[in-house]
């Protein structure tokens, strides 16, 4: 077994975490559970396959990511989710790495599913992830969600393989997770201090449903590349739509705190 350790991040994952902790065994005999505060039996099934657990409260994904790095026996660190597991094929390619440049990311396909079926084509057909990584020359981003690897001059490299993403239970699954993702994504644009116009929320939607649907051959799932693509038109929209409500909140409360404050100095002149 190669000197790698796994890293799984967890929230009420009783349904995933064995199976996925299977599929890590693929690779390793060193897994890491970093659970975020489950209250089903997640950190207990995690145990009893033999995982490693640890809890810790949520600050975001890539400091839940992070801290389960200072956990693991090995430098090396493959970080998958608790609905994702490890194919056949890429299990075999990462044996394969010679692990001999530490400033190199691996990243490789992730198959998404919508229930058993998987989505071949669309936005969600062609992605790649960057997920093995040497923890002292590479680290998450503290972002709250769709964290990415930082480092020195990171070197990319891609294996062969594909980690199966089992996260969409069907259609409603689908779009209740971008409505989550979408809120998560306009705290961190809020926090990096990104702005939104009506302008921008609009193209953005236009723009990735289009992309999804016909340049990434998304009409050839037929109605579930449509789905696909609306569902993604509804992300872009609201990500921004909800940054334009923290942007205005913020706004409103600078103001009354202005207001406060002039009364106050009136008051006290």
């Amino acid at each position: 077994m190669t000197s790698l350790s796994v890293v799984i991040i967890t929230y009420n994952e009783e349904h995933n975490i064995a199976e996925c902790i299977r599929s890590a065994k693929l690779v390793s005999d060193d897994i890491v559970v970093v659970d975020c505060g489950s209250n089903d039996e997640t950190v207990a099934i995690a145990t009893r396959q033999g995982a490693r657990t640890f809890v810790t409260e949520w600050k975001g994904y890539g400091f839940s990511k992070n801290f389960g790095a200072s956990k693991v026996k090995f430098n090396w660190i493959l970080s998958i989710d608790a609905d994702e597991r490890i194919s056949e094929e890429l299990a075999t390619s990462i044996k394969k790495i010679s692990y001999g440049d530490r400033n190199c990311i691996y990243k490789f396909k992730r198959k998404n599913h919508i229930g058993a079926r998987e989505i071949q084509f669309g936005t969600l057909g062609f992605e790649m992830v960057e997920r093995i990584y040497h923890r002292n020359y590479s680290k998450w981003d503290l972002s709250l969600v769709h964290e990415k690897l930082v480092g020195t001059q990171p070197i990319k490299q891609i294996i062969a393989g594909s980690l199966l993403h089992f996260g969409l239970k069907n259609f409603e699954h689908q779009e209740q997770k971008a409505i989550l993702y979408a809120r998560l994504s306009a705290e961190k644009y809020y926090l990096n201090g990104n702005t939104t116009s009506y302008f921008q929320r609009a193209a953005s939607a236009i723009f990735n449903s289009i992309k999804s649907y016909f340049f990434l051959l998304g009409f050839i799932e037929g109605k579930q590349g449509l789905f696909v693509a609306r569902s993604i038109a509804y992300y872009s929209w609201l990500k921004y739509a909800y940054l334009y409500q923290l942007l205005k909140e913020s706004a409103e409360t600078n103001i009354r705190t202005t207001k406060q404050t002039i009364a106050i100095k009136a008051v006290s002149n």
